[in-house]
């Protein structure tokens, strides 16, 4: 037992062992106060203080793979949200497979470890999004628009989609006039309306530039969403008037490629 302590302080890992006869958790010492959690917990899987500390659908996730394990291939991971105290922190759970030592074997539980990796999955979320989203406006950046629009028309062939350009009028006035760090809140404004016009749904893009883009899935007619978006656009930052000219495609999933429908 102080062993176990030791190494799992040493190393910050929640260490456990689960059995299903009876159904029991059985946490380390330096675990169970990382968590706020009693060292054996019983029935764990309905246990409320278990549900408090660690999604149920989570849980269920993890659950069905260790089921999916076999005496060849008994190692299942699961990356989760993990609540300790009152921080929600990303853990990574490793665990292993127990079975029976009879010639049908039985699975009888586990043994696994929960690392907390949040730093390094808050600082990877952070690369991704740099390399996703334009770093003045927050929209996603045409590279990756390319990539998920292609895939939402080839996951829903039967849908009608709109591919909206958007260029803001006399851009370049407004940095010849007020110079480029008010051409930059220009844009920054402009790309908040855009945001706040469309539908969680939808993707918006800054193309590059005074340039944007809008797609999005309609059923109905189609211009009544757009007049509502272009009126969205249209208003006044400082002394500079703001105005937009917009350019719409029409296609079925299925009938044509990204690079096409924007060309």
């Amino acid at each position: 037992r102080m062993k176990y302590s030791f190494f799992a302080a040493m190393t910050e890992e929640v260490q456990f062992e689960y059995t299903t006869q009876p159904p029991m958790v059985t946490l380390t010492a330096w675990g169970a106060e990382k968590l706020g959690l009693d060292e054996i917990i019983m029935d764990p899987l309905k246990n409320p203080a278990v549900r408090g500390v660690m999604d149920p659908k989570d849980l269920k996730k993890l659950m069905k793979k260790l089921r999916r394990a076999t005496p060849e291939q008994p190692l299942a991971q699961q990356d989760c949200v993990v609540t300790c105290g009152k921080e929600r922190r990303w853990f990574r759970v490793v665990v292993r497979a127990m079975w029976s030592a009879e010639s049908n074997p039985q699975f009888t539980g586990c043994i696994g470890k929960a690392m907390d990796i949040h730093d390094s999955r808050m600082m990877l979320n952070d690369l991704e999004r740099k390399a996703s989203h334009d770093p003045l406006t927050g929209l996603y950046n045409h590279a990756h628009a390319k990539t998920i629009i292609q895939q939402r028309m080839d996951d829903r062939p039967d849908s009608q989609f709109a591919l909206v350009m958007i260029d803001l009028d006399h851009f370049k006035g407004a940095n010849d006039t007020y110079g480029h760090q008010f051409g930059d809140q220009v844009l920054t404004y402009l790309s908040e309306r855009l945001r706040q016009s469309i539908r969680g749904s939808d993707i918006a893009v800054r193309v590059g530039g005074d340039e944007f883009l809008i797609f999005l899935e309609y059923k109905r007619k189609l211009e009544p969403i757009i007049q509502r978006i272009f009126n969205a656009l249209c208003g006044q930052v400082d002394e500079f008037p703001l105005s937009v000219s917009m350019g719409i495609s029409r296609v079925s999933g299925a009938d044509i490629c990204y690079e096409d429908l924007f060309r």
